[in-house]
């Protein structure tokens, strides 16, 4: 029984060190290492077409993108700490060697929901590269957690506030790209000095419209 008990410790204590650093669930689209790299964070529908779709219009300007598969990741619930913290080792591998080592931060609605949280607990060696952050079709809370209602389009309120860590976010440059059919996200409540806001048409998904989206969101790169 003991060496039965000294067992079921070593295993659990083996899997809370494999589960504090998780590797991200990252797909690559190689470009110029000149340019800025941009990281993307899906919606809990990860690697679906729109997401495809826009990281590949990206990509076709010459960026070298880094998209990270949200469902997979935030299937089972994350810390904004612990999102950080797995970023962090992602991009430290990342810019090494890049003669550009600028990044730009890009979500995509529950992406765009988790990002400000992400990077307000960025380390300095870190964020010091982070030229700039865009939120696309974001909601007015999350909890790290994909969850099967929101994926049928039944979202309910969460208990952290995305625009509060928004505000949070200092001198960083910052835009929201929202749909014109998305009516939930107070915009109005962004207190952010270093801020754009852009409605585009369509709905969540700006009407599948991703080359469009893509030239908009580079404006702001």
């Amino acid at each position: 029984m003991k060496a039965v008990n000294l067992f079921l410790i070593v295993v659990f204590t083996l899997w809370g060190r494999i589960t504090e650093a998780q590797e991200l669930p990252v797909k690559n689209w190689n470009g110029n290492n000149k340019k800025p790299l941009v990281v993307y964070i899906s919606g809990d529908g990860g690697f679906n077409s729109f997401t495809n779709s826009f990281c590949t219009a990206i990509n076709k300007d010459g960026y070298t993108i880094a998209a990270i598969n949200a469902r997979s990741y935030f299937w089972s619930k994350k810390t904004p700490e612990q999102a950080a913290a797995d970023l962090t080792a992602y991009l430290d591998a990342a810019v090494k060697g890049r003669p550009n080592r600028q990044i730009i931060l890009i979500g995509y609605s529950f992406g765009a929901d988790v990002a400000p949280f992400i990077v307000n607990r960025l380390p300095v060696a870190v964020k010091k590269y982070l030229v700039g952050t865009v939120l696309m079709a974001p909601s007015a809370s999350t909890d790290f957690e994909i969850h099967i209602a929101d994926m049928w389009g039944k979202a309910k309120k969460r208990g952290m506030d995305v625009v509060a860590e928004i505000n949070k976010l200092g001198n960083s440059r910052t835009a929201i790209i929202m749909a014109a059919d998305d009516k939930d996200f107070p915009v109005r409540l962004v207190t952010l000095k270093n801020f754009k806001n852009e409605v585009l048409r369509g709905g969540h998904h700006f009407d599948g419209d991703t080359d469009f989206l893509a030239k908009t969101v580079q404006k702001y790169f």
